[in-house]
């Protein structure tokens, strides 16, 4: 509306710079609504319009030709601003822009999303150009576009860009994790700081010609050892911040939820490398397979919650028995395996005993138990050519004997390999 209703201002904000082409405006305009209509064929047909336009004037037509002299809306509004000073045309670099921002929009209804992504951000460094010119004084770099024309380009290509950001390098460098938050201010470095060098060398090279170049070298320096810096310190929270969920994971991964102890498959791969250990330098293995005495009576007596906190109790009590370089798993329902590294059978039913007697002496009435709680516990140590199956076979299989001979006891396996008790 700014040339039928006169007002020079918004469209030559300097009153010796360049104008704003009224076809500048109009096309504009057309590819604001063709985004707005992006999934609809109207908005095809006015970027496509908008493309074949800019187009003409790139490769056919001068920039007062009849050509586009004819297409011109408002030409008396125009020929009167035109004779008041500097000419206003449709330059290069605003059609250049627009023809980006159409092919971009094009793209982006053809779902070329990443070409879209590349043209959207091709035509917003045709103004930057602009604006460079503008802030450092340089007249042949914004050459025939003026600053309302910028303000009107910048949106538009931005709205463009923007609708494509759930896909390809736009969605990562919008993305909340650091990894965006890390591309985020390297961008914004990587403008402002060429930025600000071009202004100091513009400034100084008035005064001081020998300076410049000492300036450029030394701002160049700074600001990619601040870049590295920064980014050094961000992935570094990055890694930190996976390490720590890593570790998490690797803790379901092996942990029993309700007893805190080591689950079946940590323990089958701790004894997997204890084996190879064993068949290397041969220093003994035992395993305590322990089951608590009428579980069953606990959980239909009092609950099962109870049953639950006796558990975790007793793993507790277990953890504490054991040496740093044992291992406490459960087994399943109420049995428990301990693994014990370097220590013969004998040492093992030691252990054990003690461990019975810790148990049995132990009040579980804060856990809601009236009644006394006891374990029995099978050993084995590990024999030659023998796998932890085996070994566990004959810790269960001394763990039934101690069941039949009354519970509340500790009974040690035999060499030999006896056949699986039925279940």
């Amino acid at each position: 509306m700014a040339y039928p209703l006169g007002l020079h201002l918004l469209i030559r904000p300097l009153l010796t710079g360049p104008g704003t082409h009224p076809l500048t405006a109009a096309a504009t305009l057309a590819l604001a609504l063709a985004t707005l209509l992006r999934n609809n064929r109207l908005g095809t047909a006015l970027a496509a319009m908008v493309l074949a336009l800019m187009l003409l004037r790139l490769f056919l037509a001068e920039p007062s030709g009849p050509w586009l002299a004819a297409l011109t809306p408002f030409p008396q509004a125009l020929a009167k601003l035109n004779a008041l000073g500097h000419s206003v045309a449709l330059g290069e670099l605003t059609a250049l822009s627009l023809a980006a921002s159409a092919a971009a929009l094009l793209c982006y209804q053809a779902f070329r999303l990443t070409l879209s992504q590349l043209l959207a951000a091709f035509s917003l460094a045709v103004p930057q150009v602009a604006i460079v010119g503008y802030a450092l004084g340089l007249n042949r770099f914004h050459g025939e576009t003026s600053l309302t024309t910028v303000s009107m380009v910048i949106p538009l290509a931005m709205a463009i860009l923007l609708c494509s950001a759930h896909r390809g390098g736009l969605r990562a460098l919008l993305s909340p994790r650091v990894g965006g938050r890390v591309a985020r201010l390297q961008l914004l470095l990587g403008f402002s700081i060429p930025f600000l060098t071009g202004f100091l060398l513009v400034n100084t090279v008035q005064h001081s010609p020998d300076l410049s170049l000492g300036i450029l070298i030394v701002t160049v320096s700074q600001a990619t050892v601040v870049l590295i810096t920064v980014s050094a310190i961000l992935y570094d929270q990055v890694d930190l911040g996976r390490r720590r969920y890593q570790r998490q994971l690797e803790l379901l991964a092996t942990k029993d939820a309700l007893t805190l102890t080591y689950n079946r498959y940590a323990l089958e791969r701790r004894a997997d490398q204890e084996l190879a250990r064993f068949h290397r330098h041969g220093p003994p293995l035992s395993a305590l397979l322990v089951d608590i005495d009428h579980f069953k009576v606990i959980n239909d007596t009092y609950g099962h919650g109870v049953g639950d906190l006796v558990l975790q109790r007793l793993a507790a009590l277990m953890r504490s028995h054991c040496r740093c370089q044992d291992m406490v798993a459960r087994w399943g329902g109420e049995e428990f395996v301990l693994l014990l590294p370097d220590t013969a059978l004998e040492a093992a039913a030691q252990a054990a005993e003690k461990l019975r007697r810790l148990i049995a002496e132990t009040d579980f009435s804060e856990q809601g138990v009236g009644l006394p709680v006891h374990i029995s516990i099978g050993c084995a140590q590990l024999m030659a050519n023998e796998s932890f199956s085996d070994q566990l076979r004959r810790a269960d299989a001394a763990l039934y004997s101690a069941k039949r001979q009354g519970r509340n006891q500790v009974v040690c396996a035999e060499p030999s390999r006896p056949s699986l008790r039925q279940a």
